[in-house]
């Protein structure tokens, strides 16, 4: 069901969020707070915060939290909407709903996952038929006992021409649904099934649904694709699921960290050698929305792709992605084998164990595959070397993370720290803010469209300290919203309390969902500055990328050598170490320089 806005809002106010949240924790009082374990994350001492005055919840340390019905979505793996039904019963608060497209997308849905459900079924009584000894025969020389088989539901596809498709027909499903599923296809001879002779690895949902299918042939023909997957369907999209995923994600929330893996046979051997968390992306690049997804479980990530060099791209790849999105990564060296399945079945468990423990942190994996492809005695070559590190760099959003890595590099190459901080994140922050949005996917790019990374880093900062507006009150903004943020900025009275001020400041403007949701986001980041060192940096960096913003800006406009000259000298003076009040000194003179040519 769908709910408007305005009695989402009126639900809120008459929620107690410390009633909602202590009929599933247990909470103790701390001051003006409640304190309890947090749900979403192995917790031993007491880090979920609920704050009744600002009517919101927070984890310290997974970050999890949001207003009382984001708690109860999060906590019951149910979607918003469900969350705000279920509430609005429970405490008898009226609320009226009304039926929406997704609503009704949600029951055409339905129907995919019987048919789906039923194709899985049909899979399974297969393998252990005599037609399915075939397969039985490959899994057990491939070291996958029929105890592995049965706890992750393999089945076996028949070499019938439509076998599946006959079976899913008597029992009364459409051929179009069928065909629009995958399953079958249209063919000169009439419809054929789209699986013949393969091994089925199911796909699961997180919600634990069957959305889709992998197959491995049994054919010896090399014409013939090894593996084929589902295409992408009305209840499948191959760049948002994970292969592997189990108990909708709690054993990765209770280890804390998972083996990201390249292949459905990879990922069954780590299951059957007792690494339950092992996943894979389902034979395509790994994608952003993957790495969401991912994180929702846990920020840590160990990963155990081919050793061939298309594997070792991939591991560069994905590592960025990941480590955009704030994971702790490190990687697997197997010597002597092409991927974990094979490593597995050759030396064991213990010495697989063995690789995790040494396994190289993701700097280090990089380093020593970047180290491979220079000649570090050369000196064209050595810069060539360091420049390959400004993508890595570009994705790391902690300053005291970009510090440490640089550390390592200078130590590591022999060459001073300062010049390789000038080099990959002074002259790299601009560019580093701008071309962030390139590892997106295609939607993650139109959605971040509407609002700069730079007007949002700068807007959850001034959340951490409201005294910083004060160095940004004066640039010019590309999105509405932060436009209506700053404006709220602006006119917040000295003294007031900025969480009740903010949120009836909401009330009163017109804000969509996701820009509420956007809001309480950047609130919740910026209680995380409450290092005053950090906060110190973030300021610092986000004023030069504004600085260097509007350098740029004027350098693409100007005619004047004179006026180019000027900017280029200061621009390079930003590359040195400098502290923020002498940063702000050189604004000023920028800003005279700007005052002499009649450009303000």
């Amino acid at each position: 069901m769908k709910y408007r806005s305005e009695d989402i809002e009126n639900l809120l106010s008459h929620l107690k969020i410390e009633e909602v949240v202590g009929d599933e924790i247990e909470l103790k009082k701390s001051g003006a707070n409640y304190k309890g374990l947090c749900p979403f994350h192995p917790d031993t001492t007491p880090s979920f915060s609920v704050s009744p005055t600002k009517n919101i919840c927070k984890c310290f340390v997974c970050g999890a939290g949001g207003n009382a019905i984001k708690f109860y979505s999060m906590y019951h793996k149910i979607s918003y909407e469900e969350a705000v039904g279920e509430l609005a019963k429970k405490y008898n608060i009226p609320i009226k709903a009304y039926e929406n497209k997704n609503f009704r997308q949600k029951e055409e849905n339905e129907k995919y996952y019987k048919i789906m459900e039923e194709a899985h079924n049909y899979y399974q009584e297969n393998i252990f038929e005599n037609q399915g000894r075939i397969a039985l025969e490959y899994l057990n020389k491939r070291g996958v006992s029929p105890k592995v088989i049965r706890e992750n539901q393999l089945g076996y596809a028949l070499s019938e021409w439509s076998g599946l498709f006959d079976h899913l027909i008597k029992k009364g499903f459409q051929k179009d649904d069928i065909v629009e599923l995958g399953l079958a296809k249209n063919g000169e001879k009439g419809i054929y099934d789209a699986f013949r002779n393969r091994i089925m690895f199911p796909i699961y949902s997180v919600s634990g649904r069957i959305i889709a299918f992998g197959g491995r042939t049994l054919e010896s023909s090399k014409e013939i694709p090894k593996y084929i997957n589902s295409p992408d369907t009305p209840i499948f999209k191959k760049g948002k699921n994970l292969y592997g995923i189990k108990d909708k994600g709690s054993i990765l929330k209770k280890k804390n960290y998972s083996l990201l893996m390249e292949g459905y046979m990879d990922v069954l051997s780590a299951h059957s050698y007792g690494f339950d968390v092992a996943l894979a992306s389902l034979g395509t690049a790994f994608t952003y929305e993957q790495g969401e997804l991912l994180k929702k479980y846990t920020n840590n990530v160990i990963m155990s792709l081919d050793m061939d060099s298309a594997g070792q791209m991939a591991t560069e790849r994905t590592a960025l992605i990941l480590k955009n999105l704030g994971f702790n990564i490190r990687v697997l060296k197997l010597e002597n084998a092409k991927d974990p399945d094979e490593y597995l079945k050759t030396f064991g468990k213990e010495a697989f164990l063995k690789c995790v423990k040494n396994s190289l942190e993701i700097f280090d994996f990089l380093y020593e595959l970047y180290s491979k492809e220079y000649d570090l005695s050369n000196i064209m070559s050595k810069e060539k070397f360091i420049a390959r590190f400004k993508e890595f760099f570009k994705n790391i959003e902690s300053t005291l993370e970009r510090s440490l890595y640089l550390d390592k590099l200078a130590k590591y190459t022999n060459l001073d720290k300062t010049l390789l901080k000038e080099t990959l994140i002074d002259n790299n922050i601009y560019k580093k803010v701008e071309e962030k949005i390139e590892i997106f996917s295609k939607k993650e790019k139109e959605k971040r469209a509407e609002h700069s990374i730079l007007e949002e880093m700068t807007i959850e900062l001034i959340f951490s300290q409201i005294g910083f507006f004060k160095y940004f009150f004066d640039k010019t903004l590309e999105s509405s919203f932060s436009k209506k943020i700053f404006y709220f900025f602006e006119n917040l009275e000295e003294g007031k309390d900025l969480s009740m001020e903010l949120m009836e400041f909401i009330k009163q403007e017109e804000f969509t969902e996701s820009e509420k949701d956007k809001i309480l986001t950047f609130m919740f980041r910026s209680t995380e500055y409450s290092d005053e060192k950090k906060r110190q940096e973030l300021l610092k960096e986000i004023y030069k990328s504004w600085f260097l913003k509007e350098i740029k800006t004027l350098e693409g406009e100007s005619k004047d050598l004179l006026l180019t000259f000027k900017l280029k000298k200061i621009e390079m003076e930003l590359g040195s170490e400098i502290s923020f009040v002498e940063l702000v000194e050189k604004y000023k003179k920028f800003r005279g320089i700007l005052s002499e040519n009649n450009i303000l």
